[in-house]
């Protein structure tokens, strides 16, 4: 339930702080007296639209808070959790902030979200039911929605078979039409991808190649460089200038002359040793430096051999990519790409076939939904006139009517409209060609009785709701909104005295004038404050002993009636 709202600079609120009882709440007040911003503050708070206009003339910001108990409300405390955000002791606070430079900032309990996480918690925490939804009732093309609210889980899931069939044939129907259309298009991609595909296989490249390639154009570029090192290294090492011992030969000298003293001293025979393995080593190493001397007899031409294949591999990187790897990989796409455009026919075969197991399958749970629905239609009429019968048209036939349509559409093949006859000996006819507001008031409040139950939430504003409604059924319609608030907090905005004397709370919305601005406040009525407004909601001066005395009245009698009413549903 709605705790606490308070608003901040918010139209003509500058600040306001208001405690909601459980039960029935009543707000009232003059016309223009800022009851809608009361409304559209908690829409806001709701994730309803923001609009930088919303905040208060010569303020910068403008903020709503309110604070929810969700101490009861399982699927509110399920949201949370996978939301993975904490709630203090089974209350939530829910803030919304406006700036005129146009960002708002959505916060639960300190964190910061999206709007649309927002939405996903508040649509398990409140409904508003206002002049829209009258709208909506008037739109045949809504009704389908109405009747598939009120379906079960079996509705439900066989609704969501049916979105998903329609889905999966909308698919097919956009690939069947995109693998036919442009025929010449599709040839002159044939052409491309043909030579591209051409181009790179007769390439024939290896990954890796290019840095070899690289490698070794490096080597001989510097050939005659590498030949003179290696040669003196060689000679040096190993050959000998024919003036001076090789390295290997020196050392051996060394070695052979140190042995000859070694039994004379450990020292002498542990060097000899050392200078064994240092010939040794340099004797290895002269056979690596014969070995590289070997390898330098190059092909006359395999420089520009190397170079061609290098300048070949650079301009296919320049048109497929910016290195081998890459241009070995646009060729499979591309070779890919021209397989599928030549299997294209028989793509067209086989999503032709598919199209139709999917439109069969399709039509066949439409066909199945169809049947749910006229026994939902069946079930909603009925509940939908005894609802009516509580308010005072216990003579009017009502029929949530099942029509056929010619092909699928995402919620299945059927249309569906309200039809009514509020007086004996008339046909029914379509609710939005014929019925009175006082009427579709009411066949709006019926439909929010019968859900009320189903759609899981604790909290209920009704905006309105009762024009065209007065005197006996005004109180019919008071009535039905206290049997809700047995379950649910229900916030109603009415004109009606009838309804505002059933209130549990009442709370009155006033515009105060001062020297330089009007602020609207709002107040929780005690009783002296009830009877004066229910005396000038009645249409007399609230100051007058007789019109004090029949505000009075209607309070006495409308506990009287509250009273009753919970006897009779207990």
């Amino acid at each position: 339930m709605l705790v606490e709202l308070t608003i901040k600079n918010i139209a003509l609120i500058e600040s306001l702080r208001i405690e909601f009882a459980r039960g029935f709440n009543v707000l009232s007040g003059e016309t223009g007296a800022g009851k809608s911003i009361v409304v559209d503050s908690i829409s806001l708070a709701l994730g309803g639209r923001a609009d930088r206009d919303m905040i208060r003339t010569g303020a910068d910001r403008g903020m709503v808070q309110a604070v929810f108990d969700i101490s009861g409300n399982l699927r509110a405390q399920q949201t949370l959790r996978e939301l993975d955000i904490d709630s203090d002791d089974g209350l939530i606070i829910i803030r919304r902030e406006l700036s005129r430079s146009g960002r708002n900032i959505c916060r639960v309990c300190d964190v910061v979200v999206p709007l649309g996480t927002l939405k996903q918690l508040t649509a398990t925490l409140m409904d508003i039911h206002g002049q829209h939804e009258h709208q909506a009732l008037m739109n045949p093309a809504r009704h389908l929605d109405f009747l598939d609210a009120f379906g079960g889980e079996a509705h439900a899931e066989i609704l969501g078979k049916v979105a998903a069939l329609y889905a999966e044939r909308s698919g097919v129907a956009s690939e069947l039409k995109r693998l036919m259309n442009d025929v010449s298009e599709r040839e002159r991609l044939v052409d491309v991808l043909s030579f591209q595909v051409q181009e790179i296989s007769a390439a024939k490249l290896k990954p890796g190649e290019e840095e070899k390639l690289e490698k070794k154009l490096a080597m001989l570029e510097n050939a005659e460089r590498i030949r003179q090192s290696v040669e003196a290294a060689y000679t040096l090492v190993y050959q000998g200038d024919g003036r001076s011992p090789s390295a290997q030969e020196a050392l051996l000298r060394s070695a052979d002359s140190m042995e000859r003293i070694g039994a004379l001293n450990e020292r002498y025979a542990a060097l000899a040793g050392r200078l064994r393995e240092l010939y040794y080593g340099a004797q290895d190493v002269g056979y690596e430096l014969q070995s590289l001397m070997d390898e330098m007899d190059f092909e006359p031409d395999l420089l520009d051999k190397i170079a061609s294949r290098l300048d070949a591999i650079k301009k296919l990187e320049r048109k497929y990519g910016a290195t081998v790897e890459a241009v070995i990989e646009f060729g499979a796409q591309a070779a890919e790409r021209l397989n599928g455009i030549k299997s294209g026919e028989a793509s067209t075969a086989a999503l032709k076939k598919r199209y139709k197991e999917v439109d069969s399958a399709l039509r066949e749970v439409c066909g199945e939904l169809t049947e749910i629905r006229r026994a939902s239609a069946a079930r909603l009429s009925e509940r939908i006139r005894d609802q009516l019968k509580d308010l005072g048209m216990g003579k009017t036939r009502f029929e949530v009517r099942v029509v056929p349509l010619p092909k699928p559409t995402a919620t299945g093949m059927d249309g569906v409209e309200f039809m009514i006859s509020p007086n004996p000996g008339e046909p029914l006819r379509p609710l939005a060609s014929i019925a009175s507001g006082g009427e579709i008031s009411r066949v709006m409040l019926a439909l929010k009785a019968i859900s009320v139950d189903s759609e899981g939430v604790d909290a209920m504003i009704f905006d309105e709701i009762d024009t065209g409604v007065s005197g006996r059924m005004a109180q019919v319609v008071g009535e039905k909104m206290c049997l809700i608030a047995r379950t649910r907090q229900v916030l109603s905005v009415t004109h009606l005295p009838q309804i505002a004397a059933l209130g549990d709370a009442h709370f009155l919305v006033e515009k105060i004038a001062g020297e330089n601005r009007t602020d609207t406040h709002v107040r929780l009525l005690d009783e002296e404050g009830r009877v004066r407004e229910l005396s000038r909601l009645v249409g007399g001066a609230q100051d007058s002993e007789s019109s004090l005395s029949h505000g009075a009245h209607m309070l006495q009698e409308a506990a009287e009636r509250k009273r009753a009413l919970m006897r009779n549903e207990n």
